[in-house]
């Protein structure tokens, strides 16, 4: 078994206890009222990550971590990268995010989704706001090297 296996193997219970007192604090900052099984914010967490309201409850009881795809649904809604709650959740270190983070591409520009991602805009609203604002500047950017181009100021 390699080192980071290892560690995540010998201390799961100790993450398991951390990532609910995260998830729990990171729930009441996004105005969760989870104060309760009965005050709402655990359902509607859920409805809002598309996720079940027992895995919700399992993470905050300090039960169950999720899985990987779970935690990749639950990311955006969480405000945090994948790659972020995947070391909170300690299903990796991050020294292996860092090596799985894809290079910059060579030879060719990040498209407006791309730079939304880099950037952390994950809610499908802001990135279309995000890419029709950006087409919109690169537009007018375009304009503005043609106008300079045939001579007018």
């Amino acid at each position: 078994m390699r080192r980071n296996e290892q560690e995540r193997k010998n201390d799961g219970g100790d993450h398991v206890a951390a990532f609910a007192a995260w998830f729990e604090k990171r729930l009441s900052e996004l105005g969760y009222d989870i104060s309760s099984a009965r005050s709402g914010g655990r359902g509607k967490f859920a409805n809002d990550a598309g996720v079940s309201h027992s895995t919700v409850s399992r993470v905050l009881n300090a039960q169950k971590i999720p899985t990987p795809d779970v935690l990749a649904t639950m990311a955006p809604h969480l405000g945090v990268s994948l790659g972020d709650l995947l070391v909170l959740a300690g299903k990796a270190t991050q020294d292996e995010i860092n090596r799985a983070a894809a290079p910059p591409p060579v030879g060719r520009r990040s498209t407006p989704e791309e730079a939304a991602t880099h950037l952390g805009i994950h809610d499908p609203d802001l990135v279309a706001l995000f890419v029709t604002m950006t087409k919109q500047m690169q537009t007018q950017q375009a304009e503005r090297q043609h106008h300079a181009a045939a001579g007018h100021n």
